[in-house]
């Protein structure tokens, strides 16, 4: 279950990844539809998934939140006191951050299929953004999205970002050697 709520937006809300949000990672990383788009080729069992977040969502140059749905307010945690608008959140993707203590950290982000076309990632990404530019010196961000991947490619732009580079036959998906194109948002292109 998420953690404790770090961040709201208007339909979203960014938790803390805990350990027993192992089985869902697993479930995001073995998805058929993204597997592929985050370049990962090979099932993930659990314990690799347990390991994965010792190795990276625990560490100090990283930040790693999982993208949810609040609780419906119809929900009955909604009446059970103060902290019932963490009681039930229903995770559907995450973001994450790397290498933080460089100059210019790695974001990336992904959510459950059923929830792509809905604006939540833009939403989520964002906040994430703010949290990244208010909380850290970092001087800017990027990200690597692969060429076929249409999708990531359009929410990259929306927020400003600029295509900086493009790696050439950077990784082998869905059957060929994709390029990655490198996108990139400095500090003042975000916060203005």
């Amino acid at each position: 279950m998420p953690g404790v709520t770090f961040a709201r937006g208007e339909r979203v809300t960014l938790h803390t990844a805990e350990r027993d949000d192992a089985a869902f990672y697993q479930r995001g990383r073995n998805h058929p539809e993204l597997r592929d788009p985050m370049g990962l080729a090979d099932p993930t069992n659990v314990a690799q998934v347990e390991e994965s977040i010792e190795d990276g969502v625990e560490r100090d140059d990283t930040a790693n939140l999982l993208v949810c749905l609040p609780p419906d307010a119809s929900d009955e945690s909604r009446d059970a006191g103060p902290e019932s608008d963490d009681a039930a959140p229903t995770p559907i993707g995450a973001v994450n951050a790397w290498d933080l203590g460089r100059p210019r950290g790695q974001v990336s982000y992904w959510l459950l299929q059923e929830y792509h076309g809905e604006g939540y990632a833009t939403e989520a990404m964002g906040l994430f953004l703010d949290h990244l530019f208010d909380a850290r010196e970092t001087r800017g961000v990027e990200a690597r999205v692969f060429s076929h991947n249409d999708a990531s490619q359009a929410l990259f732009d929306r927020l400003g970002f600029e295509r900086e580079g493009k790696l050439r036959e950077a990784n082998f998906v869905e059957g060929a050697y994709r390029d990655e194109y490198v996108y990139g948002l400095l500090r003042e292109e975000w916060v203005g």
